[in-house]
């Protein structure tokens, strides 16, 4: 019986590995993988305008601006990050400047004094430029006439800063239990969760859609008699849900292979974490380690992975109850129509959740079998249930796992060789009541 079980499933993963589906999605998976984590220098291999040197001439006649531009420039540059090379000279009248204007990266800034206005600026160039360069170069011109307009008016150095920085806004709460990290925290798992459930939405999709596929391939060609003669039901049926999980870790692992060839052509994992210090990516990996949740990732990351298996296989046990009574994948799809529904009602809570802070009623369904592997996640990195919470989850989902095969078995049995597609629920209620 052990060989006959081993057989089914090595022949039921190696048809799936084999196909030329499998192949075709994992070569464009591989490519797709390196293509993302490579995108930026993808584009610029192509080349284009952004990467040639832009050649911004300044004619100052006033004989107090160029240099307040000059670094004015570079450090709106560091701020707005436009990822465009130029390089800044000074010229010292307008007409021999315009005479080095041959092609769309000279730009010429004339500046001149303005009773008005304090400083006027003119901007002269080949044709259109780059709209992130023009927007630099306005917003250089506007803080330099400031700077020069509040030295006009004899402000000191000190205060002329303190008008220039920033306010800082500190927060303070009534209530005691709140912080300012959790606060962004909030906007943040908000960001993060459909990208941490998603791809686990997806497998669950996958793992249903497969196992119901290939028990009515059987059905449908009639081998199913022939292979069900040789081994018995409940081989049969835990041989499909042991090849349906073991074909997704495969898939799984091989997705994490890509993305690790698509680091090494990067240039590492030290180039990879360069991408950390760019504007939203960096405010969030801040927040993430101030709130601590990536010193508590090496807790959260097991205790996840564990709920995410068992309930893959709590949904490969209901679809393999569910396709045997069908004769079709047109059937199937009706009778699997509840389980995508629970599936979306776990994946909806996990991006709303931030918005019911503290609700007892998101907490309840986090224990639910089959959602809370959907939900929890992104509660637990939240802070709104602990690892006994999700421990309490998998305890729950392996009870639901025994009741499925004690009494998913019998409805098993019977459906196998059924090949009516009326009164389904009828024979489910049937099966269950012998």
């Amino acid at each position: 019986m052990k060989n006959k079980f081993l057989f089914l499933t090595k022949t039921s993963l190696w048809k799936k590995i084999k196909s030329k589906t499998f192949i075709i999605v994992n070569i464009i998976l591989l490519i797709l993988s390196i293509s993302l984590i490579n995108i930026d220098k993808i584009v610029m291999f192509f080349g284009g305008d952004f990467n040639k040197t832009n050649n911004i001439m300044i004619v100052d006649n006033t004989n107090k601006t160029y240099d307040i531009l000059s670094d004015t420039i570079k450090k709106e540059d560091s701020i707005i990050n436009t990822g465009l090379k130029y390089k800044v000279k000074k010229y010292e009248n307008e007409k021999d400047a315009k005479k080095k204007i041959k092609k769309e990266e000279d730009i010429l800034i004339v500046i001149n004094e303005s009773d008005d206005n304090i400083i006027d600026a003119k901007l002269v160039t080949y044709g259109y430029i780059n709209n992130n360069l023009y927007q630099l170069i306005q917003s250089s011109i506007n803080h330099v006439k400031q700077y020069i307009g509040m030295k006009q008016l004899n402000i000191s150095e000190d205060n002329l800063n303190k008008i220039s920085k920033n306010v800082i806004i500190n927060r303070e709460y009534i209530d005691k239990n709140k912080s300012q990290e959790e606060e962004n925290m909030n906007l943040i798992m908000s960001i993060l969760t459909p990208i941490i459930i998603l791809p686990f939405f997806f497998l669950i999709m996958l793992v249903i859609q497969m196992i119901g596929a290939e028990i009515n391939e059987e059905k449908s060609t009639r081998s199913m008699e022939i292979i069900i003669s040789n081994v018995s039901v409940n081989t049969h049926f835990f041989s499909k849900v042991l090849s349906a999980n073991l074909f997704i870790i495969i898939q799984t692992i091989l997705v994490a292979i890509y993305g690790g060839i698509g680091i090494l052509i990067r240039g590492g994992v030290k180039d990879i974490s360069s991408i950390t210090q760019i504007g939203e990516i960096n405010t969030i990996m801040t927040t993430l380690n101030t709130t601590g949740v990536l010193n508590n990732l090496t807790n959260y990351i097991p205790i996840i992975v564990i709920l995410m298996l068992v309930t893959l296989i709590g949904y490969s046990l209901l679809a393999g109850i569910l396709a045997s009574m069908t004769t079709n994948m047109e059937d199937f799809q009706q009778l699997q129509t509840p389980i995508l529904i629970i599936s979306l009602v776990g994946f909806y809570l996990a991006i709303m959740s931030s918005m019911f802070d503290g609700s007892l009623f998101i907490r309840i369904v986090s224990y639910i079998p089959f959602i809370s592997a959907i939900l929890s996640p992104s509660l637990l990195i939240s802070g709104v249930i602990s690892i006994k919470d999700v421990i309490l989850s998998i305890l729950l989902m392996i009870v639901v796992i025994y009741l499925l095969i004690k009494y998913g078995l019998k409805i098993y049995k019977e459906g196998i060789l059924n090949y009516s597609s009326t009164n389904l629920w009828k024979k489910m209620l049937k099966a269950l009541k012998e």
